[in-house]
């Protein structure tokens, strides 16, 4: 005899509750001829045959939940305890409740008091000269240097403008003095081949 396949649990879907009733009756088909022949019976159910099944989720009872096993308790060991060594380390010294004297605090010496400077008058104070500058290849610059260390009193503006009219009634031999100086220190070789520093060489005083 064909032994039967187990049925198995009751479940929330009413075609398998149908199925697992199919299997019991039906004990010598193959699992495979059992699922086709079992759909075909499921389709030929009317449906309060079927809300039969689906109702039988509703009153299956709840599986008990296992308790969990309490951990045993553990038997206390008969050994007897070990006894904590006691340190070898000499003890520290109270230290005596007399306190040191202490130093008594040196007084600070008074301040002196400052005097109050006096202010010097705005008109005792001398007028600082412009820096001249270093000499350059241009004679006009050259002689505005030198301007400028005679009249210290004059502001920048006033220097240019005062120097540029002294330096226009020069005579042409008074000029000389400071092409030779603009002369000597320009790179050029051009500007120094021309007339003006060939003509340099004897000097000329103003």
């Amino acid at each position: 005899m064909s032994r039967c396949m187990r049925p198995g649990p009751i479940t929330s879907n009413g075609y398998l509750n149908f199925l697992r009733e199919f299997r019991k009756k039906c004990c010598g088909l193959s699992a495979v001829e059992t699922v086709q022949q079992g759909a075909k019976a499921w389709n030929r159910l009317s449906c309060s045959q079927k809300a039969k099944y689906r109702q039988m989720a509703c009153r299956r009872p709840r599986r008990k939940k296992r308790r969990s096993c309490r951990p045993k308790r553990r038997r206390r060991s008969c050994r007897p305890k070990r006894r904590k060594r006691r340190s070898c380390r000499p003890k520290r010294r109270k230290r005596s409740g007399c306190r040191r004297k202490r130093r008594p605090k040196r007084r600070r010496s008074c301040r002196r008091r400052s005097r109050p400077r006096r202010r010097r008058c705005g008109g005792s104070r001398r007028k600082r000269c412009m820096k001249p500058g270093p000499v350059t290849a241009n004679a006009y610059l050259n002689f505005l240097r030198a301007y400028r260390r005679k009249h210290c009193g004059l502001s920048p503006q006033e220097t240019v403008k005062k120097g540029a009219r002294r330096w226009c009634s020069l005579s042409p031999e008074c000029k000389r003095r400071y092409m030779r100086q603009a002369c000597k220190m320009s790179k050029s070789k051009r500007k120094k081949r021309s007339a003006i520093c060939r003509s340099m060489r004897k000097k000329s005083r103003c």
